[in-house]
C-alpha cells in the first residue's frame, strides 16, 4: 500500500502500458500524457508509442524518447517488466535543460559570429565589403530576416550605408529621418540599446516609413562610435514578433565596437597615408636642398682655394665657410651691429642680400624681427655677457622668404680680439619647427590615448549600468530590483570619475580630479534614483574644490554612494527631511622635525561628514560589525584609503571621515 502510495504521489509521470498498446495504469503525474493523447486507462495509445512498447517488450532493451506537453519537453523511458508483456513508462521534466542547451547554441553561435567579423576586420580591404558582411552575419546570426548599418549624416538624418534582406539599389540612396520620433533618432538620442518587441505596441516612438513599407514587426538597434560623436546605427529587424535577449543586445553591441574600431582604424590610416606622402614630399625636397647644398659647398671650396692661393684671404674664408652651414649664422658686436652673417641668415630671415645687413643694428629691422624677439633675444645676451652663461633659447621669426612663421633655437657665444677682450657674440639658429610639430604630435597622441582609455572606461562602465538595469526587469522580488540598483548606482559613481577625468584631460592632466562638481553630480543621480513621489527630501552641500587621485576618489565616491543612499532609503520613513555633505581641508600637511629642527611636509588632511536629520541608526546596531554589505563596503573603502570614520548619534545620523590625498587643493 505504501509503494502504491508513493507511485500514486510520485511528481513523475509514470505509466504501465500493455503489449497491445492498452494503459494499465496512471499516476496522478501522467494524467498530463493521457489528456494530451485523449485517451483514458483501458484505452490504447498512440500508433507511436504503442511500437516502441512493442519493440521494447520484443527486444527486453530500455529505450527513450522525447516528447511535447503544453510547452514542456518530456524525457520518457520506457523499461520492459521480467516476464510480462508489460513495460513501465517514467517520465521526467528536461525543460530547463533543453532551454539552456538553447541558450548555449545561441552564446555559441554569437560568438562564433563576432571570430568571424574579428577576422574580417583584419582581411577586407573595402570599408564598404566589411560593413555588408558584417550586417549579413548579424542577420544569420540573430534569426532575422533584416540587418543595417545607418551612417548619421551632418544634417541629423541617417543614409543606408549596408543591409540585408532590404532591395540592394537602396544601400547609399535611402534617407531616413534622424527625429526621435523614429526608432533610429531614439537610439541615438537614448544612448542605449533599444528594443521593441512589437511596433503596434510601441508607444514611445513610431516605425519609420521604410520600417512600414517592409512590415517589420519587431527590432533592435545600438548606436556605432563614441557616444558624443557616433557614426550611426546598427539594428537587426523582424516581421514577426520577436523576444530580444540581453545576449542578443551584448552581440549587437560588439558588433557596433568592432564596426566602430574598423571605421577608426580606416580614418587613421587614411591620415598616416597622406601624412606619408607629406614626409615623401618633405624628404624629397629636403634631398634636392642637400644636393644643392653640397654643389654650393663644392663651389665655396674650390673658389676657397683660388682665394687661398691668391690672397690668403681670412674674411673671405670665413664668409664661405658660414655660407655651407645649412642654418642661419651671424656675429654682431656688442653694440648689437651684424659684422657678418651668412646667406641663409640674410635671405630666408631678412630678404636681403648680405651686403644691406653688415654693418646695421640688429635693432633696425623691426619689420623682420618683432619686438619679442628682440626682447627674447637681447635678454640672453646679457646673461652671456654677464654671467657668461650660453643658454639656448626659442624664438619665432617669421621669414621673408615664404612669409611663414618658423621655430628657431639660437645657441650662442662670445668671441674675443687678439689680445683676450670679447669684443661680439656669434650666433646659430637652427630651424626646430618640425621637431616641435613632431612633438606636439607625439603629446597629442598620448592625451588622446589616456582620454580614449578614460572614455572607454567611462563607456563600459555605462554599458555595465544598462545591463544592470536591463536585468533587474526580469526579477519580480523587491530586494532583488534594490541589489541591482544599488550595484547600478556604484558603477554609475565609478562612470561619473572617469567622466570628470576625461573632461579634466582636456587642459592636459589625466591623473587628478576636482572632487567637488563630481560629487556633485553623484549626489544629484543619487537623488534623482531614488526620491520620487512627493517626498519632500532636501540635499545641503558644503564643498571646498579638492583636487584627487583616482585611488581616493573612486574609493571616496563609493562610500558617499552607500551612506547617500543608505539615509534616502531609510532615514526618513515619513518623507521628509534633509541630508548633509561637507568636505574641508583641516590640516596644513606641515609638521615639524624635532630631530632635524625643521618643517617637513605631508599630505593635507580633509574631513567628510555626510549626515542626516532622520531617525538614526538603531542603539543596537554596530556600524562596524555589521551585516549590512553598504556599511560593510564603507568600513573596507575608509580602510582602503587609510583614512578613519566616525559615527555620530542624536538627532538623526552623522559620519565623519578624515584622510589624506597626495594631489594638489586647487
Amino acid at each position: 500500500m505504501e509503494v502504491e502510495k508513493f507511485v500514486s504521489q510520485c511528481p513523475y509521470p509514470m505509466l504501465r502500458i500493455g503489449k497491445d498498446g492498452k494503459v494499465i495504469y496512471s499516476n496522478r503525474a501522467a494524467e498530463l500524457f493521457l489528456h494530451e493523447w485523449g485517451i483514458k486507462i483501458g484505452e490504447k495509445v498512440p500508433s507511436s508509442i504503442g511500437n516502441t512498447v512493442k519493440r521494447v517488450i520484443f527486444r527486453v532493451n530500455p529505450e527513450t524518447i522525447e516528447m511535447k506537453f503544453r510547452k514542456k519537453v518530456y524525457l520518457v523511458s520506457f523499461h520492459p517488466l521480467e516476464g510480462e508483456d508489460q513495460v513501465n513508462a517514467y517520465g521526467f521534466d528536461i525543460t530547463s535543460q533543453k532551454k539552456l542547451k538553447e541558450k548555449l547554441r545561441i552564446k555559441e553561435r554569437q560568438s562564433d559570429a563576432l571570430h568571424k567579423i574579428g577576422r574580417m576586420a583584419l582581411r577586407c580591404e573595402s570599408l564598404q565589403a566589411f560593413m555588408d558582411e558584417s550586417v549579413k552575419l548579424v542577420a544569420r546570426t540573430l534569426g532575422v530576416e533584416y540587418s543595417k548599418i545607418m551612417e548619421l549624416c551632418p544634417d541629423g538624418n541617417f543614409l543606408l550605408r549596408a543591409s540585408e534582406g532590404w532591395e540592394p539599389e537602396f544601400v547609399g540612396k535611402v534617407i531616413v529621418s534622424g527625429s526621435k520620433e523614429y526608432q533610429a533618432g531614439y537610439t541615438i538620442y537614448l544612448k542605449v540599446a533599444v528594443i521593441v518587441r512589437d511596433f503596434k505596441k510601441e508607444k514611445r516612438f513610431s516605425a519609420s516609413p521604410f520600417l512600414k513599407e517592409h512590415d517589420i514587426a519587431s527590432g533592435i538597434s545600438v548606436t556605432i562610435g563614441k557616444i558624443e560623436k557616433p557614426f550611426g546605427v546598427l539594428s537587426a529587424h523582424s516581421k514577426r514578433p520577436k523576444r530580444f535577449t540581453v545576449d542578443d543586445t551584448f552581440f549587437l553591441n560588439s558588433v557596433a565596437v568592432l564596426i566602430s574600431e574598423v571605421i577608426e582604424r580606416r580614418h587613421a590610416e587614411e591620415e598616416l597615408r597622406q601624412y606619408k606622402e607629406q614626409l615623401e614630399e618633405l624628404v624629397k625636397q629636403r634631398t634636392s636642398e642637400l644636393i644643392r647644398i653640397n654643389e654650393r659647398l663644392t663651389e665655396e671650396i674650390a673658389g676657397r682655394k683660388q682665394v687661398e692661393k691668391a690672397l690668403q684671404n681670412n674674411v673671405y674664408f670665413l664668409e664661405t665657410f658660414l655660407d655651407a652651414i645649412p642654418s642661419p649664422v651671424f656675429y654682431r658686436n656688442l653694440e648689437g651691429i651684424y659684422q657678418g652673417c651668412n646667406e641663409r641668415f640674410a635671405q630666408e630671415m631678412l630678404g636681403l642680400p648680405k651686403e644691406k645687413v653688415i654693418g646695421h643694428s640688429m635693432f633696425e629691422f623691426r619689420k623682420q624681427f618683432s619686438d619679442k624677439t628682440i626682447e627674447v633675444s637681447t635678454y640672453y645676451d646679457r646673461i652671456l655677457l654677464e654671467e657668461g652663461k650660453s643658454i639656448p633659447h626659442e624664438v619665432k621669426i617669421i621669414c621673408a622668404i615664404n612669409g611663414k612663421e618658423r621655430i628657431f633655437l639660437a645657441h650662442k657665444a662670445t668671441y674675443s680680439s687678439v689680445s683676450g677682450e670679447i669684443i661680439g657674440i656669434v650666433g646659430v639658429m637652427l630651424d626646430i619647427t618640425e621637431l616641435k610639430k613632431a612633438e606636439q604630435a607625439l603629446l597629442k597622441t598620448e592625451e588622446i590615448r589616456k582620454k580614449e582609455i578614460h572614455h572607454r572606461i567611462k563607456n563600459n562602465l555605462q554599458v555595465i549600468s544598462s545591463l544592470l538595469s536591463l536585468q533587474a526587469e526580469h526579477f519580480s522580488d523587491r530586494e532583488v530590483r534594490e541589489s541591482f540598483h544599488d550595484s547600478q548606482n556604484r558603477v554609475i559613481s565609478m562612470s561619473l570619475i572617469h567622466e570628470e577625468l576625461y573632461k579634466t584631460g582636456e587642459t592636459g592632466n589625466f591623473e587628478t580630479f576636482d572632487f567637488k562638481p563630481y560629487l556633485q553630480k553623484l549626489a544629484n543621480e543619487l537623488f534623482s534614483s531614488y526620491v520620487v513621489g512627493d517626498q519632500d527630501i532636501h540635499l545641503e552641500l558644503d564643498l571646498e574644490s579638492v583636487f584627487l587621485g583616482m585611488d581616493t576618489g573612486i574609493p571616496l565616491g563609493i562610500i558617499i554612494n552607500e551612506l547617500v543612499s543608505n539615509s534616502l532609503k531609510h532615514a526618513f520613513p515619513n518623507g521628509k527631511g534633509e541630508i548633509q555633505i561637507k568636505l574641508h581641508r583641516i590640516g596644513s600637511g606641515k609638521i615639524e622635525d624635532e630631530d632635524r629642527g625643521t618643517d617637513r611636509r605631508e599630505p593635507p588632511e580633509y574631513l567628510l561628514v555626510v549626515s542626516d536629520n532622520g531617525i538614526g541608526l538603531p542603539d543596537e546596531i554596530d556600524f562596524r560589525h555589521t551585516t549590512s554589505l553598504g556599511l560593510q563596503l564603507v568600513n573596507l573603502l575608509v580602510e582602503q584609503i587609510e583614512g578613519s570614520i566616525e559615527l555620530i548619534k542624536g538627532a538623526g545620523t552623522e559620519f565623519r571621515i578624515k584622510f589624506r590625498e597626495n594631489a594638489c587643493e586647487a
